[in-house]
């Protein structure tokens, strides 16, 4: 599966809809900030629709330092989108299977936004050869693609 397998309605879908998330994903998640290193965070109505992507990248080592602070500016959309939630794609080179940096982010996302009230969708991962989603629970992989 790839984003050329995404069907021209998918924005009309919520993007968590596990038929076109990983696709999604690939449409985000340049090959490039795959090999570089990046941060997405899509910004979703409470409905799951995409609102608007944002992308962070040059991560530097602040951003690894505090995790946490990369993510709470987007808290602050609560009061301009009422009841948005958030998706978090990492994007990074290397391993096809989670490594400890990416259960780091998933866990600095889910406490943001738990602490502000505002739902995290979903949580994925993307590296050139893979993309998987990060169980919200349990912190594993639930989709490999």
């Amino acid at each position: 599966m790839s984003f050329q397998d995404l069907p021209d309605d998918w924005p009309e879908h919520p993007i968590t809809d596990p038929a076109i998330f990983i696709d999604v994903v690939d449409l985000m998640a340049t090959v490039a900030d795959r090999e570089a290193g990046a941060i997405y965070v899509l910004v979703c109505y409470p409905s799951g629709h995409l609102a608007q992507p944002c992308v962070i990248t040059e991560l530097d080592e602040q951003a690894f330092g505090n995790k946490a602070a990369l993510f709470e500016p987007f808290t602050r959309l609560t009061d301009t989108l009422d009841g948005c939630a958030l998706v978090v794609i990492v994007a990074r080179p290397g391993r096809r299977q989670t490594v400890d940096s990416d259960r780091e982010w998933h866990e600095a996302a889910a406490r943001v936004c738990r602490d502000a009230g505002m739902p995290l969708l979903a949580f994925a991962v993307a590296t050139p050869q893979a993309i998987w989603r990060m169980d919200e629970i349990r912190g594993q992989e639930s989709a490999i693609a």
